[in-house]
């Protein structure tokens, strides 16, 4: 097992911890079963005990049916609460598509996210530590993400813009604006 990964499980348990979702008792004895981990599979388990850093959707609330949000032309973006089922579609004819991630409800640990623009950008602002897998993209790709935490929420990327960039990144992870030289900050 990489020694990365056993690190990436062992921050994720002081976050729970310095957000109140774990005790102290409990972040002893979670970081002891990570240090015992030998596998990435046994660390996943250790990850998957603990309260899930992205809301779940409750049993009855899940969406029986896959989700389609669809726009014909303008921008379409989505933030805040919000529900993703199992398998969620999301398109615009022409425009560019912002769906952040960070407050919304996901309806399994693993998420089938489709995504397509005629003509736009598409930006995904995903929670930290959940794991992100290209299934499939077209379009330029700019990519700004950490690796994730073992046993965490996957998130499988199905990304089209025919003309336009995909931007996948964490919250408070912005671009920078691009400074000349000589030039001022306003």
């Amino acid at each position: 097992m990489r020694e990365d990964a056993r690190q990436r499980a062992a921050e994720f348990l002081r976050e729970l911890y310095a957000a109140g979702a774990i005790d102290t008792d409990r972040l002893d004895t979670s970081i002891t079963e990570v240090l015992a981990a030998r596998s990435e599979a046994e660390l996943a388990g250790v990850v998957q005990s603990l309260p899930s850093p992205v809301p779940l959707t409750s049993q009855e609330r899940r969406l029986p049916r896959p989700l389609e949000i669809h726009s014909g032309m303008g921008r379409l973006r989505l933030a805040g609460k919000w529900q993703l089922a199992r398998e969620t579609h999301v398109s615009a004819d022409l425009g560019s598509i912002s769906l952040d991630l960070t407050q919304a409800e996901f309806d399994d640990h693993v998420i089938d996210l489709h995504v397509y623009t005629g003509w736009g950008s598409i930006t995904i602002i995903v929670p930290q530590g959940v794991e992100v897998q290209l299934i499939r993209h077209r379009g330029g790709l700019d990519s700004r993400l950490d690796p994730p935490v073992p046993g965490l929420l996957l998130l499988r990327l199905d990304l089209t813009t025919n003309i336009g960039r995909v931007h996948l990144r964490h919250p408070g992870n912005h671009d920078r604006l691009r400074r000349w030289p000589g030039s001022r900050r306003r």
